[in-house]
């Protein structure tokens, strides 16, 4: 009972984020640069109705764990069923919710996978839901990349993962508008 509350809890959790980040964002303007001056093919990816959008990663070190963020949106008419993801750099990777335990931050398993209603948006975020890299292969500093797939009921989408620096927020081109 109390692990469907956790799931219950975070999943609402990210859904709020999700709700701010949207509304925040709602307003932002892209003319600040010209599309050439940045990679935006690397930012963002499709894969059947689904939308993936500024997937980043910390700094982070080998043997450590990274934590992957990225905005998922379901353009699709269907339910999508976002289930985790793969990387070849990693042990291993899960998908956690953020929680405070004892007072601390912590990132917890999440063993369901979680649905993505039609036409609505999904943050993986800092203090929300996040793909946690296990074990990493080798150190990653800012300005790096990597790729890796996210794995939904439909299939496999490739994406690409920036790294931002280890005390990052946010992706650092987040805020503007990809369409």
């Amino acid at each position: 009972m109390q692990s469907n509350n956790l799931f219950a809890m975070l999943i609402a959790s990210a859904l709020s984020l999700t709700a701010f980040t949207a509304y925040a964002g709602s307003g932002a303007k892209h003319d600040h640069h010209k599309h050439g001056e940045h990679k935006h093919e690397t930012h963002k990816s499709e894969f059947k109705g689904i939308h993936a959008l500024h997937g980043w990663m910390r700094e982070s070190h080998k043997g450590e764990n990274g934590l992957v963020f990225v905005e998922l949106d379901n353009r699709s008419d269907a339910t999508v069923i976002f289930k985790g993801g793969e990387a070849s750099n990693a042990q291993s990777v899960e998908l956690v919710g953020f929680q405070l335990k004892d007072g601390a931050p912590k990132y917890l398993p999440i063993n369901k996978p979680v649905p993505i209603k039609a036409g609505r948006h999904l943050d993986l975020a800092p203090k929300a839901i996040a793909l946690r890299l296990n074990a990493l292969s080798q150190d990653y500093h800012k300005g790096e990349s990597f790729e890796m797939d996210l794995v939904f009921d439909r299939g496999e989408m490739h994406v690409t993962i920036e790294i931002e620096a280890d005390n990052a927020t946010q992706h650092s081109h987040a805020g503007h508008n990809h369409d």
